[in-house]
């Protein structure tokens, strides 16, 4: 058995023993009396305190119940990732041909984008000089060539992905549902932009970025009183119609709302055809049967401890699912849903976490239907403590009052660079997840998991921060 798992049970053990010792007692208080606030009498809630210096379980409630983790579901992924493919991994788009550079600058043949998953390809979280497309543009002029006989072409077999039956309706056709593919580009969103008038009136879609989604919108967006962005995008990956609905801001002459691009290659396409041409280099887009092909150049994402610090500080689902696939693409050959999910699982089986108790549908945890023990994340953060990425695990950690999610969180308080962990948020769930540094120099590793829940988020978020400032001083 795992020394970490026979530390945690004979801990378990030892605080619901009445003879605890009065440190345990203490910060056992502090967890009840969290949890037993009238704010959660309705709600499921799972909490571990421990000490990662030593691996004792110092205070807990319900650490058994398997409970919707949201977004800290992205650590089980991201840790997993860092320990299955390396922290330097890097993901490789590949610029082929199926032809020959002629003399005079002229390629008898096509050009092919081949992606093997990279979701970082033209994203704006790692922002460049130049784009991507105009990266590739230059690199094909580079190579002297001037005319393009054949056609751009997108080569997407890596990754054949569906939306997981498990999302909800209002989630799929919004931004941060776009899914793996093989090749991203621009994060998979595209934006529509509104203008609006008075509360209560119909809005105008007046253009979309980029202009070739292939999607048709039926517009039922009013103008609102509310100053937030309240419009949601309707539709699946079998259908290019798309419904929004809700309210956007009044009198706004541009307002964006994004959704989830169904063939981000398209869109690929489109820009790197611009960014060709305004590299004076002719594409006569003449039918070319398809040859064997060779590679003319490779682009490399940047390395896996980059994107896996973007995915958990600005909680981006499409890194963490892509991830994901590309985890069960190592293991078993294919990348997709069930071989990511079951490759990802076998792992933290195979080091002795709990994974029995756990069920996962997805990388990123917007699925529903996902349950978590804040016992399993209590060993997680145990396990990565001690991990030879550990480091490069910590600090893609939220940092209270400094970074990520955690940026507006305990900024004057005692937290600020202390508390560093993972949030999850959605209708009726909130979850925290991380170490927290307390004032005497001790560490604790800290789960809360809280669903269903009948106070505002405000209130949850007060009283979590006595309760951490609790432990701080401790």
């Amino acid at each position: 058995m795992n020394k970490l798992l026979l530390v945690f049970i004979v801990s378990l053990i030892g605080i619901s023993c009445e003879a605890q010792k009065a440190e345990k007692h203490d910060l056992q208080t502090y967890v009840d009396d969290f949890a037993q606030d009238s704010c959660f009498y309705s709600a499921g809630i799972g909490m571990v305190i421990s000490d990662v210096k030593t691996g004792a379980v110092l205070a807990i409630n319900q650490a058994h119940l398997a409970l919707t983790p949201a977004s800290t579901q992205k650590l089980i992924t991201t840790a997993a990732a860092l320990e299955i493919l390396g922290s330097n991994y890097q993901f490789t788009t590949s610029i082929e041909t199926d032809g020959e550079i002629l003399a005079n600058g002229t390629l008898n043949g096509n050009v092919i984008v081949r992606g093997a998953g990279d979701p970082t390809l033209g994203s704006k979280y790692f922002e460049t000089d130049k784009t991507i497309t105009q990266q590739i543009a230059e690199q094909i002029k580079a190579l002297g060539i001037k005319k393009i006989q054949g056609k751009l072409i997108a080569d997407d077999t890596y990754i054949q992905a569906k939306i997981p039956a498990t999302w909800i309706w209002e989630d799929i056709g919004n931004y941060y549902s776009a899914i793996p593919n093989a090749l991203n580009f621009q994060d998979n969103w595209y934006s529509l932009f509104f203008s609006s008038g008075k509360a209560g009136s119909q809005t105008q879609l007046v253009r979309t970025v980029p202009n070739t989604t292939g999607l048709i919108f039926d517009n039922q967006v009013k103008s609102s009183v509310l100053n937030r962005d309240l419009a949601y995008i309707f539709g699946g990956n079998t259908s290019n119609q798309r419904r929004i609905e809700g309210s956007i801001p009044q009198n706004r002459a541009e307002f964006e709302v994004k959704g989830a691009l169904l063939h981000p290659k398209n869109s690929l396409l489109e820009a790197l055809n611009k960014s060709i041409l305004e590299e004076s280099i002719s594409i006569e887009n003449m039918v070319i049967p398809s040859k064997e092909r060779k590679i003319l150049f490779s682009l490399l994402s940047p390395k896996l401890k980059e994107i896996i610090k973007l995915t958990n500080q600005k909680s981006i689902n499409l890194f963490a699912d892509q991830l994901l696939f590309e985890i069960g693409a190592k293991e078993f050959g294919e990348a997709s849903w069930e071989n990511g999910i079951h490759a990802v699982k076998n792992f933290w089986e195979k080091e002795d976490l709990p994974t029995k108790y756990i069920s996962l549908y997805d990388g990123c945890g917007l699925s529903h239907f996902n349950a978590v023990s804040a016992g399993f994340f209590d060993q997680l953060l145990q396990f990565m403590y001690r991990s030879k990425y550990a480091g490069e695990f910590t600090s893609s950690l939220p940092v209270a009052g400094k970074s990520g999610t955690l940026k507006s969180f305990g900024k004057n308080s005692n937290l600020l660079g202390n508390w560093k962990a993972k949030t999850g948020s959605m209708t009726g769930v909130r979850t925290y997840c991380g170490y927290l540094q307390t004032k005497n120099g001790k560490e604790f590793a800290v789960t809360i998991l809280i669903n269903n829940y009948s106070c505002s988020t405000s209130t949850i978020n007060n009283k979590l921060l006595i309760l951490l400032n609790q432990l701080y001083n401790y």
